[in-house]
């Protein structure tokens, strides 16, 4: 049989590559992944805007390449996915630099040296260079060259690698008003990004080499998606089960986790735990692949996403020798669950599941602490069904009904109240991920004010208006700060 060779043409094909759909974020977490695997201890992310011309690079104090190593990193498809790789490699189908840098801008650079003895050596695709000659043809850049762009990114390592981004078209919003706002708007999501891709290895996971990680000079946090390391005094997560299963040859560990009731958390700590501090966005399995998160946020229609799970996350665990039972994609953020794991991941789900939905069901059948609630909760244990009333005999409310006079008027008016409670919206407001409860607000005293300015004003007596401030929780107000109020209101 006659073979033809038919190897891509470069302008159309590079194009296509460029089109895999990297988002910003998860092509500089695949910059990083090169940089961890070259055993850094400090990576240092450099941009600035430059008059809608910007500048992007990823610097680290890892090993460094050869000359040799920088020409094959540059290459395309240098090393398989099914080449064998040290356990601390990141790296999976030996096109991330390339890949992910194409999408985000036209200019990639690459500079780096092995040994701070040898002459730094730098190569340069240029997108527009390729399409034009429509070859896979790349720029060497002389030792003294390469000095001037370290300097312009501020790298100050005396060995290591630089990858420099220039010319951006894709990372930029030109629809936007201010492109510039919208860029910095990607940066603020990118370190939110890294914080939690990278959390463990910012910690310093036992195994690996611990990692600093910045921004402009601007140390970023890593993440505490499972709650293990509170602040002092307060609850940590509950780990539920933590086991080892095999798949062939490959080991997989799993490790459920019950994180502690938002009530208990601090704002501070409940943000290193969820983006934003949105608990209900961040349940599901987290899946890391080497210690690098993979993906996180979905229960891969294994469970259902919903408030009463929004407490229970599942840690998984695979090394890069099980990639293949895992089907990774090239941007590393997407895998496919192995069909032998689900049902042993199900059963650890619905354990976890069962859990979280009992921190909340038996908080609310415990009979109240509040000493005066407005709100009273009434369960019907045979038609497992839950409604609310008000408090009739809460003592501002009582007065202030007793006010009018009709009987029926009376009735009437707490009947509407009780019926129309729109407890589907406020379902789906406790659920949103972009929405804040008025009530979750940390002006409460500001609140708790002006409802006793409107009680003392309705000609509530001073007693029971102060009652009513600390004998709800969901008023949320200490002795002394009811007190303030009331000395307020008597001083005027």
């Amino acid at each position: 049989m006659k073979l033809l060779s038919l190897p891509p043409v470069a302008g159309p094909f590079v194009q296509s590559l460029r089109s895999i759909g990297y988002s910003m974020e998860s092509a500089v977490a695949d910059l990083i992944d090169n940089s961890i695997s070259a055993r850094a201890g400090s990576v240092e992310i450099f941009t600035e805007w430059r008059n809608a011309d910007p500048v992007l690079a990823i610097i680290d104090d890892g090993y460094g390449m050869t000359p040799t190593e920088v020409q094959k990193a540059m290459q395309l498809g240098t090393i398989g996915p099914d080449n064998e790789r040290s356990e601390n490699d990141l790296g999976r189908f030996g096109m991330g630099l390339k890949t992910a840098s194409f999408s985000q801008c036209k200019k990639l650079t690459l500079i780096s040296r092995a040994d701070s003895n040898d002459d730094w050596y730098g190569i340069r695709w240029d997108l527009d260079l390729v399409e034009r000659e429509n070859q896979w043809l790349a720029q060497i850049i002389k030792p003294a060259e390469c000095e001037l762009y370290l300097k312009d990114v501020g790298f100050e390592y005396s060995k290591g690698t630089a990858v420099i981004w220039n010319t951006f078209d894709r990372a930029l919003d030109l629809t936007a008003a201010s492109a510039e706002r919208a860029y910095d708007r990607r940066v603020s999501a990118l370190v939110d990004h890294l914080a939690l891709t990278f959390h463990r290895f910012i910690r310093g996971r036992e195994g690996t080499k611990k990692l600093t990680l910045r921004l402009n000079k601007r140390l970023i946090k890593g993440m505490d998606p499972f709650a293990t390391r509170p602040e002092t005094s307060r609850q940590a997560s509950t780990l539920l089960s933590d086991e080892t299963l095999r798949l062939g040859h490959c080991s997989i560990k799993i490790k459920a986790y019950l994180l502690p009731h938002p009530s208990s958390m601090t704002h501070s700590f409940a943000q290193r735990v969820s983006l934003n501090g949105e608990h209900h966005a961040g349940q599901g399995l987290y899946i890391y692949r080497a210690g690098r998160l993979i993906s996180s946020g979905s229960w891969y229609r294994l469970a259902r996403a919903s408030e009463a799970n929004k407490l229970a996350r599942v840690q998984v665990d695979f090394d890069n020798n099980a990639d293949h039972l895992w089907r990774i994609d090239v941007r590393k953020s997407r895998v496919d669950l192995p069909a032998s794991l689900r049902e042993q991941l199900r059963r650890v789900i619905i354990q976890c599941s069962k859990k979280s939905s009992t921190t909340f069901t038996r908080r609310a059948k415990m009979p109240s602490l509040d000493i005066e609630p407005v709100w009273q909760r009434v369960y019907d244990r045979d038609k497992e069904q839950v409604h609310y009333v008000l408090n009739r005999s809460h003592s501002a409310l009582a007065v202030m009904l007793q006010s009018i006079t009709c009987g029926q008027t009376r009735s009437a008016l707490v009947s509407i109240i009780e019926t129309a409670l729109p407890l589907a919206l406020i379902k789906n407001d406790v659920s949103a991920t972009n929405i804040k409860l008025d009530q979750d607000s940390e002006d409460l005293f500001g609140q708790g004010q002006k409802l006793a300015e409107s009680l003392f004003k309705a000609g509530i007596d001073l007693e029971i208006i102060f009652n009513a401030l600390v004998h709800d929780s969901n008023i949320g107000l200490t002795r002394e700060q009811a007190e303030k109020i009331i000395n307020k209101i008597e001083v005027r």
